[in-house]
């Protein structure tokens, strides 16, 4: 028995006397109980230490300019990024809020698109599948560096305390200060893409062959447009691992440097 307590103890204090670290990366760790983890009170608090820094930082302008955001198809991860909207649309922050699965690459774009003060996007790339993450990036459409990371930092330890309405993922809808850009950016992307391409009639004449794999994650539907933007054959498709799923149920670590231990599949 006092085994046990002692190895209950040892947990409950790992995730409940530590809080994850706000770094340039945003936030990423294991989902579950505790301050040490991804959950939707850390998401709240460190939403609100953020909307707080950059009122801070960037004035009123902020209830101007807004804050995009975005999700992958982790667990949780429309959820996270609900609960990040709320705390911005209390303090009358205006939100471009991704009603779909998207790419990071979105985010920032949409940062530049919209001139947003910020963008948020809820993922834990390429990290197993017990894990989500937040990744913050700045009115460049770059991901922070110091001293925000910092300073947001210190705004999520004075922002702690959660109230009811923070909650109220309800409030989203039919919001005069919520929008979805998710029609916009996606034309507006490949629009760009479009613009930047150097012989597209040559990208379709190589011999060269490509195999894609998102390893489960959100990229197929984007990179297959991106191939049909600059004219390129189409890529061969790792169909076991082309949808989205959270479970990443034929990898357990999706990270392509990992080498053939994740891409088994895609070099068959």
């Amino acid at each position: 028995s006092s085994g046990i307590n002692a190895e209950y103890g040892e947990a409950l204090a790992s995730v409940l006397l530590n809080r994850m670290a706000f770094g340039t990366a945003g936030l990423r760790a294991r989902m579950g109980a505790g301050y040490a983890c991804m959950n939707d009170v850390t998401v709240i608090q460190s939403s609100q230490g953020l909307a707080h820094y950059l009122l801070s930082e960037q004035g009123e302008v902020v209830k101007e300019k807004g804050v995009v955001i975005g999700f992958d198809a982790r667990h949780n991860s429309q959820r996270f990024a609900q609960l990040a909207a709320v705390a911005m649309l209390r303090l009358g922050i205006p939100i471009h809020l991704f009603s779909a699965i998207t790419p990071t690459p979105f985010v920032a774009y949409a940062c530049l698109h919209y001139r947003t003060s910020a963008g948020i996007m809820v993922t834990a790339s390429h990290n197993p599948k017990e894990d989500n993450g937040y990744k913050v990036y700045w009115s460049n459409g770059a991901q922070i560096i110091p001293p925000h990371d910092m300073g947001i930092a210190d705004k999520i330890l004075s922002n702690l305390t959660i109230e009811e309405a923070a909650w109220d993922t309800a409030m989203l809808s039919g919001h005069k200060l919520c929008t979805d850009p998710y029609k916009e950016i996606w034309d507006a992307y490949y629009t760009s893409l479009a613009k930047n391409i150097v012989d597209k009639e040559r990208n379709g004449s190589g011999p060269l062959k490509i195999t894609y794999t998102p390893m489960h994650g959100v990229g197929q539907r984007f990179m297959k447009r991106s191939f049909e933007v600059f004219g390129l054959p189409e890529f061969i498709s790792v169909s076991q691992q082309s949808e989205p799923d959270p479970d990443f149920s034929t990898v357990a670590y999706p990270n392509p440097e990992e080498g053939k231990s994740a891409l088994d599949l895609a070099m068959a």
